[in-house]
């Protein structure tokens, strides 16, 4: 069963966040997909010019480690926060102060990241992808919350 995402917060995040109105929700969630886009372009751009050869070896190899941990806590904290909403989800959110939405957009944001520096480190643009997948649906599972 899916839960409506909680409005036990807004009281707090207006009073400690005023600015983060709706609009602007709409410009953070454009400048993170524009962000993550840019420097994606760039990484692209840098592979295309021939500016470095891919690395190989015991360094790659960690960084898929890295990569396979971020991915688990990114996409389990996303889960929890849709469908579970835990203790740890809910302190996360006081603590924070910021809307739900805006928190799984960063966690998307982290996967797009990840993916841009495995990209650059090795030309192999797969784990960028699915960073822009995850985060482009984090977009559409945590929309934009409008004061109607």
């Amino acid at each position: 069963m899916v839960q409506q995402n909680s409005t036990e917060l807004d009281p707090l995040v207006a009073r400690r966040y005023p600015w983060l109105t709706p609009t602007a929700q709409a410009r953070v969630r454009a400048v993170l997909l524009g962000v993550a886009l840019f420097v994606g372009l760039v990484v692209w751009v840098w592979h295309s010019l021939g500016a470095t050869s891919p690395l190989q070896g015991t360094f790659i190899r960690k960084l898929r480690v890295v990569g396979i941990m971020t991915w688990l806590y990114a996409l389990v904290q996303i889960v929890d926060m849709r469908f579970w909403h835990s203790g740890i989800a809910r302190r996360r959110r006081i603590s924070l102060g910021i809307p739900e939405s805006v928190i799984a957009w960063l966690f998307g944001q982290m996967l797009a990241w990840f993916g841009i520096i495995y990209y650059g480190f090795t030309e192999d643009a797969r784990w960028y992808a699915g960073g822009l997948l995850v985060l482009l649906l984090t977009f559409a599972a945590f929309p934009i919350r409008r004061d109607d």
